[in-house]
């Protein structure tokens, strides 16, 4: 049957993964708003954790976006995605250190929204892990490649939508990261990555 449901925002850089994976592999999908009330009900019957992005996938609930791309690469092979190896190393610190600095930051920027000061030492702590998170990315970066394999892939994917999302929010001067910057040009015109950021919705 193979049916797809994909809770989420059209914000949300975690769940912009899964929608590019999903047109990366070719596959259709129910979308759920849970930005609408009715949407956000849906999904908390689904997720204890009350997070997106929440997959139903044949009426089994997947929760994070990590858990759900490996399992619709399972279900649905890689299409023109770089075949991941969740044992490699290489690709691990990647994803390891981009994912860190986008939590680092999202957590940051609802902490401000709620009044808490940029001058709090955890705040501090924060923009420090994500200045050196972000240097290192740079230093990783082989020009539109961040891994050995030079395929486009699950690392790459990773990057451009924390890299948007700090753009899209106005949380973190990108533009400090020439490397950085370049990179993101080398895969704005792909069609996966053109038509999911939030910006253009």
């Amino acid at each position: 049957m193979n049916s797809i449901e994909l809770f989420g925002t059209v914000t949300s850089p975690y769940v912009r993964r899964v929608r590019i994976v999903l047109k990366e592999i070719g596959r259709a999908y129910r979308w759920v708003d849970t930005s609408q009330p009715e949407g956000q009900s849906l999904m908390r019957d689904l997720n204890p954790l009350w997070k997106i992005p929440t997959v139903r996938l044949d009426g089994r609930a997947i929760f994070d976006s990590g858990v759900i791309v490996r399992q619709l690469l399972k279900a649905f092979g890689h299409g023109g995605l770089a075949l991941h190896d969740p044992d490699d190393v290489e690709v691990c610190r990647v994803v390891t250190v981009t994912d860190g600095v986008l939590d680092a930051l999202i957590n940051s920027f609802y902490l401000k929204k709620e009044g808490v000061s940029d001058q709090t030492p955890y705040l501090q702590k924060q923009e420090g892990r994500s200045r050196a998170a972000l240097a290192w990315l740079e230093s990783e970066v082989r020009g539109p490649w961040l891994t050995r394999t030079h395929r486009f892939g699950l690392p790459e994917i990773g990057l451009i939508t924390a890299l948007e999302w700090m753009m899209f929010r106005q949380v973190y001067p990108v533009d400090q990261h020439p490397r950085l910057v370049e990179f993101l040009k080398q895969h704005q015109a792909r069609e996966s990555i053109a038509s999911t950021g939030p910006e253009r919705e």
